[in-house]
C-alpha cells in the first residue's frame, strides 16, 4: 500500500514510487526505439525520392535506361545517401536527365554527364 504524506499546504498526497526497470526491458525499449527511428528515416527518404520522381521528365529516364543504367540503381543510390548528400545528388541527377532528354545537347556533353553519373554509381557500389 502506498504511503501518504502531506505537501507544503498540509494536504494529503500519495507517494508514487516507480517500479524498478529491469535491464532486459530497457534494452528491448531502446531496440524498439532504434528500429522505429530507422524505419522513419527510410520512409522519409523514400517519400522524398518518390515526390522528386514525379517532377522529373520521363524522357531523361528512358535515355538513362537506353544507355545501360537501370533507373532502379539510381533510386537505390539516392535512397542510401544521407539527406544532405541526397539533395545534392538529386540536383545532379535532375541535371543529367535534362541534358539527356535535350535533343539539341551536343553528344560530348551527353557523354560527359552519363559518364559522371556512372562513375558516381560505381563509387557508391550500386553498379559494377
Amino acid at each position: 500500500m502506498p504511503s501518504i504524506i502531506r505537501d507544503e499546504r498540509g494536504r494529503f498526497v500519495p507517494v508514487v514510487r516507480p517500479k524498478l526497470w529491469q535491464a532486459a526491458a530497457v534494452k528491448h525499449s531502446r531496440d524498439r526505439t532504434d528500429r522505429i527511428g530507422r524505419a522513419r528515416t527510410q520512409l522519409r527518404a523514400k517519400i522524398a525520392t518518390n515526390q522528386w520522381i514525379s517532377e522529373l521528365d520521363r524522357r531523361g529516364i528512358y535515355e538513362i535506361e537506353a544507355c545501360g543504367i537501370e533507373w532502379i540503381a539510381v533510386e537505390a543510390w539516392l535512397d542510401a545517401l544521407n539527406p544532405q548528400e541526397a539533395s545534392a545528388a538529386r540536383r545532379f541527377v535532375k541535371n543529367v536527365l535534362q541534358v539527356l532528354a535535350d535533343r539539341e545537347a551536343p553528344p560530348r556533353e551527353r557523354g560527359e554527364v552519363y559518364n559522371e553519373l556512372y562513375r558516381r554509381l560505381i563509387a557508391a557500389g550500386v553498379v559494377d
